[in-house]
């Protein structure tokens, strides 16, 4: 009698641990994005193609009119939002998330500088403003 209590305990607690949603579901804004998913923000409404400034000692350019990670490099439009990459043919999309592998090297190694929201500290010549100093110095 004592082995038929204990089974039915067994099955009592693994059933209730399957219904039973993970203690992190809570903390997720939405369904987590995977490869191939479209980018959803309202981060990339352009009415116009974007200005863009060539980041020296590289084939990257950058977008410096937003406040925002968005890079032209070769034919394709690279942007990062909460540490996921996104990848379009144009800028005016669709971006389509990417694994960070799949950016190219000269993307992903950008100088600090010309990085506004990637994970991790933010670079010292932005916090102290360094390129808009540059900028101002030439006039």
């Amino acid at each position: 009698m004592k082995t038929g209590t204990m089974g039915l305990a067994a099955i009592a607690w693994a059933a209730l641990c399957l219904a039973a949603p993970p203690a992190f579901a809570g903390a997720m804004a939405g369904p987590p994005i995977r490869v191939g998913d479209p980018y959803r923000g309202a981060t990339l409404d352009f009415h116009e193609e974007p200005a863009v400034e060539l980041i020296p000692a590289t084939m990257v350019y950058i977008i410096r009119s937003r406040e925002c990670d968005l890079y032209r490099y070769g034919r394709f439009w690279y942007f990062m939002e909460d540490g996921l990459w996104f990848r379009a043919r144009t800028w005016q999309g669709p971006f389509l998330r990417l694994q960070s592998t799949s950016v190219p090297r000269s993307v992903r190694t950008v100088p600090l500088n010309y990085r506004r929201h990637w994970p991790g500290p933010p670079p010292p010549a932005l916090v102290q403003g360094d390129h808009k100093k540059k900028s101002t110095a030439k006039k």
